[in-house]
């Protein structure tokens, strides 16, 4: 009787423990305070060097999403030169110097016109 509680203590002490098998990540470690993204506050780069796009350009066809678009505004097109009026149902939009002619109930962009707002 005594004998197999001596095998499962020794085993037990022979045994590497738990937490040395359960060590932190490579960005877990203590007094590392990134978040998620693990940038870290530093300026990120990506895979070849190059910085995200510091603005999101939008494309005729897709929709627009102002939650993505910088300096989001609806725009008086009579303030600018380079815009005409917009169509039944559409209405210019601003993101970032960017002009953005979109369809109010759908939001699908029908023109774009880069830096007509500066």
């Amino acid at each position: 009787m005594k004998t197999p509680i001596a095998l499962v203590l020794a085993a037990a002490l022979l045994a590497p423990s738990a937490p040395a098998l359960a060590q932190p990540g490579r960005h877990d470690a203590p007094g590392d305070h990134r978040g998620p993204d693990n940038r870290g506050g530093h300026d990120y780069r990506g895979p070849q060097g190059h910085r995200p796009p510091a603005f999101v350009q939008f494309r005729k066809g897709e929709r627009f999403d102002r939650r993505r678009a910088p300096n989001y505004a609806v725009v008086d097109y009579h303030r600018y030169r380079r815009l005409g009026p917009p169509p039944r149902g559409y209405q210019w939009v601003r993101s970032g110097n960017d002009a953005v002619l979109v369809a109010i109930t759908t939001g699908i962009v029908a023109s774009v016109i880069v830096g007509a707002i500066r």
